[in-house]
């Protein structure tokens, strides 16, 4: 099975809409608790320890629920606002959210929105990743191998810095796809990844067919070994 992404706690009073929520990110890898309770969350915020909340923001209660979540919790937020809310988005995120989507929501774009923010916040908290002759500059975007710079486009190092910043854990193309290009199999070609896991081993690895770094998991995707 491929390595857990994230921890997602999703509050959200509709149960329907929370189901499918939970099952979309749960097959996408995401270890998923469920809250019927919205204005539960932050006293609830401290025992899921979550690393990410999707949050149902309502037209009474949901801004000052958001600023109470964010009393007791650095924990990300995406706010799931009403339907045509669009002008509630700027209230939220000043109000410490990440990201917000409004509803009907859509699955694919809840789950791409997801990675993008825990990728986001992984990379604010960790500036540099090493492994032996291997540095990543995460803030600099710099990629040097025993001291040389090693020179990528930016989507190579995008992929490098994602799979880096999650160490042994398995992806998938389908997860690669959403995590790093923001996009699906629906839209994108899944030997995109393949191909930029190629050239990323032509650039680091003295011998691409018996990588250091970068592995290949048969039949499932690819992991960073530290």
């Amino acid at each position: 099975m491929p390595g857990r992404t994230g921890r997602v706690l999703v509050a959200e009073s509709d149960p329907a809409l929370r189901r499918v929520l939970a099952h979309r990110l749960r097959r996408d890898g995401f270890d998923v608790t469920e809250l019927a309770e919205p204005w539960t969350v932050p006293d609830k915020i401290g025992v899921e320890d979550p690393d990410l909340v999707l949050l149902e923001l309502g037209p009474e209660e949901g801004f000052d629920l958001l600023s109470g979540l964010r009393e007791v919790s650095d924990a990300a937020v995406i706010g799931m606002l009403g339907p045509g809310a669009h002008e509630d988005q700027a209230a939220a995120l000043d109000l410490g959210a990440d990201d917000c989507v409004t509803r009907p929501v859509c699955l694919r774009t809840v789950v791409a929105r997801t990675h993008a923010v825990l990728r986001r916040t992984a990379s604010g908290s960790q500036r540099q990743v090493r492994s032996g002759p291997l540095e990543i500059d995460l803030s600099a975007r710099i990629v040097r191998l025993e001291g040389e710079t090693v020179v990528l486009t930016a989507r190579e190092f995008d992929l490098l810095a994602f799979l880096a910043t999650h160490p042994n854990e398995v992806f998938t193309h389908d997860q690669l796809l959403t995590s790093v290009w923001n996009s699906s199999a629906d839209w994108q070609q899944p030997d995109t990844v393949t191909e930029h896991v190629h050239r990323l081993r032509s650039r680091l690895e003295d011998d691409r067919s018996r990588p250091r770094w970068l592995h290949t998991v048969r039949g499932v995707g690819y992991r960073f070994s530290p």
